[in-house]
């Protein structure tokens, strides 16, 4: 008896000991916490030092500024909507799932209430990879446009011919996603003969979660030319409209009879997870060009799908790991073939050029290297390497003329690699750039100069100091690289706690960083005000970087344009900002003691200078706030003083 109540003492003393313990634990984090909001609240309620500055040189209100400068070069569209959803499709799903558009989406299906729509799903998709619609862009910019256009056309018709004295009509659908109007293997719904087995719903304006009652009122519309009735549905096709779920209710009536599925090119995070048990005949599923994440495929589920023979998931971002690839094709087994665009690990570098009796053959991969610091910024390739296999596609169609591939397909087909894709545009190239003509960069394409502005002198030599001081305090050893897939000596970037949610840890770390480098981060700040007081009143960031080589990218986050700074003992004219502004313009923009506004949505990358010299940066950008619908890529009028 003794020994069992010694034994519950011991018990007890543990207990009381591990619960103290715990109690200093998580008053340590408490305390850790409090102080990291202190930081954080002291930072909000600053009204000057490292606050976004509301106050400019002059202490006149950097806001009041403001609006005057935005009606100048800043403006913004008035139509909330349709530019918070400029970022691009993801960005737009997310855009009507917060502002809760939870509803089917019918619009009248012709070209006359396309362009009379204020619908953000029609809104004209400028084709990336060339210059803005001019209709779209912002008067202040038009002459630029217009420059960067001519020169473009020069090029163009000058590689090409008369015929490509204008590019070539590009049709797109919702997404700016090109059509492929070619004739395959009979696989794609596309190419069925509509019957009354067959309910094609692609193209159909359709937004939100899909149910039963979507279904019964399409199929009760004949207007919109859908033939079919629920008990006759073999294919169902809802490719090319910006659905983001299809409910188990509208899944439940096809389950005896539906063979093939095509949700193809929509907003879908998730695979019904009812799908497995429902549609127990079903034989096709097409899922590709959604915004598929690897834990919501269900892949359990699919497995009871005993009739399943194919499920293309190509082109979902999130699910490219080969990891995952074998996965699917251990769980299905050999009967089910798994179709996914596998980019990690990243695909070996392309072969070399093989001979033949004829010409050297260039065999390229679907993309080289892991990241833009490995890649060599001098080579087309690497500079083409940032824009996305539908930009190269649109590309080749509009500014090439180029409509089919050899074999007779359309270069809109997802059969047609990436790789094929890049491999015929650099052949392209390398035709126009042994043609007679002035070509600045030896790959076919035009390059032309601009300045930024000149910064005061004062500034300039304060901020060199500064910036040498910083960085030579940084052990040489490890360097400071906060963005690895850029190369670069050291690079760091300093945020505004102002981006993130009040509330989180994020921003109370980035309010510790801020007090570390307030007096960086002012006189960073102290450079862009005496350029623009109003983006001096609006960016989220700075980067901050030493030694930036090549890199060509693009910078996705960003809301808007940049602007960028640099100093250091590098030669004059090399070094500078290297932006694509077109199919066959790239601007190289000077930003040594001066700053220069560009935009980063486009690929950009830092020219060839003396690697032995010091080349210091400051880049202010923002990822935070209203999106600026992308205009030209450079803000002052080029010449071609290169």
């Amino acid at each position: 008896m003794a020994d069992a109540i010694n034994t519950n003492d011991a018990n007890n003393n543990d207990h009381q000991l591990l619960s103290r313990r715990a109690a200093k634990k998580a008053k340590r984090k408490q305390q850790k916490a409090d102080k990291k909001r202190q930081v954080l609240d002291a930072y909000m309620s600053s009204s000057g030092g490292a606050v976004m500055m509301a106050t400019s040189k002059d202490g006149s209100n950097a806001q009041q500024q403001s609006t005057v400068s935005a009606g100048q070069h800043h403006a913004i569209s008035n139509d909330s909507a349709s530019s918070s959803v400029v970022g691009g499709k993801a960005a737009r799903a997310r855009f009507a799932r917060q502002n809760d558009i939870n509803l089917i989406a019918i619009l009248q299906n012709n070209d006359d209430n396309k362009k009379k729509s204020n619908d953000v799903s029609w809104q004209q998709h400028r084709p990336q990879g060339g210059a803005p619609i001019l209709s779209q862009v912002l008067p202040q910019h038009i002459q630029i446009v217009e420059y960067l256009e001519d020169k473009e056309q020069q090029m163009r018709m000058q590689g090409r011919g008369v015929r490509m004295k204008e590019r070539m009509v590009v049709e797109v659908d919702c997404h700016g996603s090109m059509d492929s109007d070619v004739v395959d293997d009979g696989s794609s719904m596309d190419n069925k003969k509509c019957g009354h087995e067959y309910c094609k719903l692609s193209r159909m304006n359709l937004r939100g979660n899909f149910t039963l009652v979507s279904l019964s009122s399409l199929l009760a519309t004949p207007t919109r030319g859908v033939q079919s009735s629920i008990s006759n549905i073999l294919h169902l096709d809802l490719s090319r409209n910006e659905l983001w779920n299809i409910s188990t209710d509208a899944l439940e009536p096809l389950a005896p009879t539906l063979l093939t599925l095509d949700i193809s090119r929509n907003w879908i995070e998730s695979l019904p997870s009812s799908i497995g048990t429902t549609l127990t005949a079903l034989k096709e599923l097409r899922a590709t060009h959604n915004l598929l994440k690897p834990n919501a495929l269900h892949i359990d589920v699919l497995k009871g799908m005993n009739e399943l023979v194919l499920i293309d998931l190509r082109f979902n971002q999130k699910c490219g790991k080969q990891s995952l690839l074998e996965s699917l094709q251990s769980t299905l087994g050999a009967r089910v073939e798994v179709k996914l665009t596998v980019t990690y690990p990243p695909p070996p570098p392309p072969p070399p050029p093989v001979s033949t009796d004829d010409a050297t053959t260039e065999l390229h991969s679907d993309k080289v290297g892991e990241s833009p610091a490995v890649r060599d910024a001098t080579l087309l390739r690497s500079q083409l390497e940032p824009w996305s296999t539908m930009a190269l596609r649109r590309r080749l169609v509009a500014d090439f003329g180029e409509k089919r591939t050899n074999d007779g397909r359309s270069w809109a087909d997802d059969d047609v690699s990436r790789g094929q894709v890049m491999d015929q545009l650099l052949r392209l190239y390398k035709e126009e750039a042994s043609k007679e003509g002035k070509c600045h960069d030896g790959n076919g394409r035009a390059v032309v100069n601009v300045s930024g502005t000149l910064v005061e002198e004062s500034i300039r030599k304060r901020v060199l100091h500064s910036l040498r001081e910083f960085w030579t305090s940084k052990s040489s050893s490890t360097g400071n690289r906060e963005r690895p897939s850029i190369a670069a000596e050291n690079y760091m970037i300093l945020c505004s706690p102002t981006m993130f949610d009040a509330t989180s840890q994020n921003a109370a770390k980035a309010a510790i960083k801020l007090k570390k480098y307030e007096a960086l981060w002012n006189l960073a700040h102290e450079a862009i005000n005496s350029v623009d007081p109003f983006f001096a009143s609006q960016y989220t960031a700075v980067a901050v970087t030493h030694n930036f080589e090549g890199s060509p990218h693009i910078d996705k986050q960003n809301t808007g344009p940049f602007w960028g700074f640099a100093v250091g003992d590098y030669e004059d004219g090399t070094g500078g900002i290297m932006v694509e502004c077109s199919a066959r313009v790239v601007a190289k923009v000077n930003t040594k003691n001066r700053m220069a506004r560009v935009d980063g949505r486009y690929p950009h990358w830092v020219g060839p200078y003396d690697s032995k010299r010091d080349r210091y940066s400051l880049i202010y950008y923002r990822t935070d706030g209203e999106v600026e619908p992308i205009g030209p890529a450079v803000f002052t009028v080029p010449s071609d003083n290169v």
